[in-house]
């Protein structure tokens, strides 16, 4: 029994389409991953150079204030809590006698949150090193 030329062409462009939806289909996944993903960890001014003062440890306000200049205190206390409803950041009450508030990245978060960062200072360190020399 010959196969048809013609029916075996369909079922390979079938699977074409079907490996080309599927391609699709995960190309805006990622997309819709990576968007978000850069909503929370990087939308507003502060919060990435936030995230970069918690990676040695719990910080407390008026540490971050010093580390971050021209953030306001209220700037810095609204991005913690933006970051605090998302989960990558704990915000833990100490007081005793004195207020003592420290914010640090959540435990499960805090490995993804430094890679993304140490690849964001490793892409701007060789895509920033590039455009300057263009520059001149």
């Amino acid at each position: 029994m010959e196969r048809d030329p013609i029916a075996g062409s369909e079922e390979s462009m079938n699977r074409v389409k079907e490996d080309r939806l599927g391609t699709q289909r995960i190309a805006v996944d990622c997309a819709r991953r990576a968007g978000l993903t850069i909503e929370i960890l990087f939308q507003g001014k502060w919060k990435a150079q936030i995230l970069c003062a918690m990676r040695s440890g719990p910080i407390r306000l008026g540490q971050l204030a010093r580390i971050v200049p021209g953030a306001s205190k209220k700037m810095l206390t609204q991005n913690l809590r933006k970051l605090e409803a998302d989960g990558i950041v704990v915000r833990k009450d100490l007081t005793d006698l004195v207020l003592h508030i420290e914010y640090e990245l959540d435990e499960s978060e805090r490995e993804g949150v430094c890679a993304i960062l140490d690849h964001l200072e490793t892409w701007g360190i060789l895509h920033l090193g590039k455009s300057r020399d263009d520059k001149e």
